[in-house]
């Protein structure tokens, strides 16, 4: 690990020298990632992968991703494990949160236990519930220690876990510091204007020397139906949620072009395995033989989309490369339909996020076919999960991203029994993804993670759709590198020189 962190300061430094060549003037960068405001800008009250790229270019963790989904260094320059429970991390020197409050190994003790403390509320505890604390060995120095030997531990902390500022918590209390954060991060809170906007500016203090390369970040909030306008007029720079048939209407306008990349992000819908129709294998087969994926790709993304056979997706770890989807087949899911008793069809209840609404629209269609209606509601990102746990519904459908490069995120969000976006689990299920969970080799680790993606194949555990190539509608001046996690940081964003 600390071979890794030297190497990325040698490589850091020409990439920079090279970035400022090419940049001769620097401006605030307006975005459009979501058309709501985030429910809160504390990042251990949220659980959205909007919210959370808001929040992750004011706030920074021990380590992150990079744009292809690699763990990188970050508050950490380099860690080690020690046993099977303890992980040790060693700091960044120097560091300070936007206040001036010093950072060290006891505000990442802090962070750590205040995650864990359920008065805290983090939504996403689950996903970090292996870790049992943190101990400060010296004050840049912090072992990380789990419950149970934890194969994923890098992974959880990489996509979930960032560094508050203690202090300045304690003394503002935590209602205050959600509409007013300070964190470490490229970017510094500067307002938040319901209904309109989040705006932040550059940290000058910021770690990494020569960076951010812009000024200021907006994000903006802006109705899907408004976003195109907004870009053709220059209000913002950036769309991130472009919907494919969008994209000539941009190849078109000279001002604007359209970025692609191949993406975590996968449609999913999640069944009730427990009660209702979708109890039964049959039926949950039928409704993926029901379902032409190449169809939906055309017509829902302009073909900028590949078929999945399961929830993971091509370059997560663990994703089982062996398996093929399900056949288009409209006369087979028939066939299963009637075997199952439902020779009549049925109906469905289902809960979809409105960044979906056109997939969930084609699917129902397809559907229609073989004799299953659904009924839909469309919730935001920020309300879904106040919506799940109403319950009553049969199905879920959203675009749901992967934000620790692993297969097992989507299956341990949408199918572990334990999870707020679960509907109806399976005890046999949660005890696969437990065993994975405690494998430490890394091989056995993919292995195990292979059979389990096989077995939510196998068990058709939920309509199985397609995998996002991204796609982003962009001033044409603008440098902006698409992040395969769907949750970008902009420090290295930058604008082209006129």
């Amino acid at each position: 690990m600390k071979k890794k962190s030297r190497l990325f300061s040698r490589l850091a430094l020409p990439a920079i020298l090279l970035l400022s060549a090419a940049t001769s003037y620097a401006k605030v960068l307006n975005v459009c990632d979501d058309i709501t405001d985030p429910l809160t800008l504390d990042p251990q009250k949220q659980f959205s992968g909007k919210n959370h790229t808001i929040c992750q270019q004011i706030f920074e963790g021990l380590i992150r991703f990079d744009s292809d989904g690699k763990i990188e260094p970050a508050l950490a320059v380099s860690w080690e494990r020690t046993d099977p429970l303890r992980v040790r991390f060693h700091l960044r020197k120097g560091v300070s949160f936007h206040n001036g409050e010093p950072f060290n190994s006891a505000a990442v003790k802090f962070s750590i236990e205040r995650y864990l403390d359920p008065a805290t509320g983090f939504p996403a505890r689950p996903f970090i519930a292996s870790i049992a604390g943190a101990e400060v060995v010296d004050p840049d120095t912090v072992d990380i220690i789990t419950k149970y030997p934890d194969g994923i531990l890098l992974n959880r902390l990489a996509g979930f876990v960032v560094i508050v500022p203690p202090d300045y918590i304690k003394e503002k209390g935590p209602e205050y510091f959600a509409a007013n954060p300070v964190g470490t991060g490229a970017f510094i809170f500067k307002e938040w204007k319901k209904g309109e906007k989040v705006a932040l500016s550059a940290n000058p203090a910021y770690w990494m020397t020569g960076y951010p390369k812009v000024e200021g970040l907006v994000f903006n909030f802006i109705a899907l139906d408004k976003q195109l306008t907004a870009l053709f007029s220059g209000a913002v720079d950036l769309i991130s949620h472009l919907p494919g048939p969008q994209t000539i209407k941009l190849m078109e306008n000279p001002g604007t072009t359209v970025l692609k990349k191949a993406s975590f992000y996968a449609v999913c819908a999640n069944f009730n395995l427990k009660s209702g129709p979708l109890s039964k294998l049959a039926v949950r087969k039928a409704l993926n033989h029901a379902l032409n994926k190449q169809e939906l790709i055309r017509y829902d993304l302009l073909g900028n989309g590949k078929p999945v056979a399961a929830f993971s997706v091509e370059g997560e770890t663990g994703h089982n490369k062996a398996l093929k989807p399900y056949k288009f087949d409209v006369k087979q899911a028939k066939d299963l339909l009637a075997g199952a008793g439902y020779h009549d069809g049925f109906t469905l209840k289902a809960l979809v996020k409105v960044t979906a609404e056109r997939t969930a629209k084609i699917i129902v269609s397809e559907l229609k076919n073989v004799g299953v209606t659904l009924e839909f509601k469309l919730v935001s990102d920020a309300e879904s999960i106040t919506e799940f746990s109403r319950g009553g519904y049969d199905m879920a459908i959203g675009d749901v991203p992967d934000p620790i490069a692993h297969m097992y995120f989507r299956p341990a969000l949408l199918l572990y029994s334990r999870s707020p976006h679960c509907l109806g689990g399976s005890p046999e299920f949660d005890a696969l993804l437990d065993q994975l969970v405690g494998i430490l080799d890394p091989a056995e680790g993919v292995k195990a993670a292979e059979k389990v993606d096989k077995y939510v194949y196998d068990n058709a555990m939920g309509l199985f759709t397609y995998q996002y190539v991204s796609l982003y509608g962009a001033n044409k001046d603008l440098r902006f590198t698409p992040y395969v996690s769907g949750m970008p940081f902009f420090y290295g964003t930058y604008f082209l020189g006129k």
